[in-house]
This record gives structure tokens, sequence and C-alpha cells, in this order.
């Protein structure tokens, strides 16, 4: 009795077709599952994190986009800077060379006035002393000398006519040219712009021969000179 009941319990435990009795899962079938269900996370995860992902890439490249803008912002800035510097140096450099241009012009002009203005009072004071001249004969041999000085300085021969000029004074001081070569000899200091030494030369004649017509002239001069600050 006890082995067949041993038996019929043995029997009754085996699953089977018909019977009411449930069975344990095997492992296999608990590994199948549980990769179902991470699979079925994996599908349910990936396009969340796909999502979030493209939005972080959108974030990044609108946060360069912005940043290309400031960098090129700012650099436009700079390069703004930089032409508005070069235009104001150009400004600057422009008001120069047109001030330099009008004081030339002016220097220009005052020299040009100085020649005109020299060569009308000689060619005044030329036709006063040939008119003066009574001995030409008597005295041809200072007159030539005198003449040569004239001629050098009308060459613009200056050196070798002040030097020709103070010859003429140191050997004919009482001739009637005398007063006219002591004024040359002032001009021609004065057009080397050695002005102490025509401020003498015109005072000199001035005090030495103060009834010659050339008197007048060399107080002019004089008092150009002290005009001009020289």
């Amino acid at each position: 009795m006890a082995r067949n009941g041993r038996r019929s319990m043995a029997v009754t435990s085996r699953p089977g077709p018909g019977t009411g009795v449930s069975r344990s899962p095997t492992a296999a079938e608990c590994r199948r599952a549980v990769a179902g269900v991470l699979l079925g996370a994996w599908l349910c995860g990936g396009p969340a994190l796909a999502q979030s992902r493209g939005e972080r890439l959108e974030l990044l490249e609108e946060r360069m986009a912005a940043v290309e803008r400031q960098v090129a912002s700012q650099a436009l800035v700079e390069m703004a800077r930089q032409l508005a510097a070069l235009e104001e140096e150009q400004r600057r450099l422009r008001g120069e060379l047109e001030e330099l241009r009008h004081e030339l012009a002016g220097a220009q002009g005052r020299q040009r006035e100085q020649y005109l203005d020299l060569d009308e009072r000689l060619r005044e004071l030329e036709q006063r002393a040939a008119a003066a001249s009574a001995a030409a004969a008597a005295a041809a041999a200072p007159e030539a000398v005198y003449q040569q000085a004239l001629t050098l300085l009308k060459e613009a021969r200056y050196p070798e006519a002040a030097e020709a000029l103070r010859q003429f004074l140191a050997q004919h001081a009482t001739h009637e040219r005398a007063p006219n070569a002591q004024y040359w000899l002032g001009e021609v200091h004065y057009l080397q712009r050695e002005y102490p030494a025509a401020r003498a030369a015109f005072a000199q004649v001035i005090s030495a021969y103060p009834q010659s017509p050339v008197a007048g002239e060399a107080r002019q001069r004089l008092a150009r000179l002290r005009a001009e600050g020289h």
C-alpha cells in the first residue's frame, strides 16, 4: 500500500495535459523575459534620447552662431574705429599740406614782390644817377668798377657784387657813385639774408651821405627791416 501510494504521488506530480498543477518557469525563460523587458525599454527610450541629443545639438549651434555674430560685431566695431582714426589722420595731414602750400605760395609771392621792387628801384636810381653825372670822362675808371659791381648784382652773383662794391667804396669814398654803392651794398646783404650787415650798410648811407637821393631809400629799408623783425 505504501509503495503504491508513493508511486501514485509521483505520477500525479508530473505535469500533463488535463492536470490543474502549475509549474515554475525555467532559467532560460527568465532570461528571455528580462531581455524582452530591456528591449522594450530601449525601444521606448531610444527616440527620447535621440530627441534630447538633437535639442542639445541645436542649442549648441545657436550658441555658436551667437558667438560668431558677437565676434563679427566686435570686429566691425574695431574696423570702424580704425577707419575713423585713419580718416582723422588723413584730414590732419591734408590740413598741414594745405597750410604748407599756402605758406609756400605766400613766400613765393613775397619773393617776387621783392624782386620786382628791387628791379624797379634799381632802374629809378640808376636813371637819377645817370642824369646827375657830370664828369663821365674824368670818372671813367671808377664808373667802370661801379658798373661792373651792378652787373654782378643783376646776375645774382651776390658775394662777388658785395666784394666789388666794397672795393669801390674803399678806393672812391668821395665819388658821386659812392652813396649808391653804399646803398647797393646794403641790398646785397639783405638778399643774402645778412640782416645785421644790411642794417649797418643802410645806416652808413644815412650817416655818411645824408643829402644823397638814396638816403631816403635807405631809411625805408631800415624801417622795413624793423617791421620784418630783423
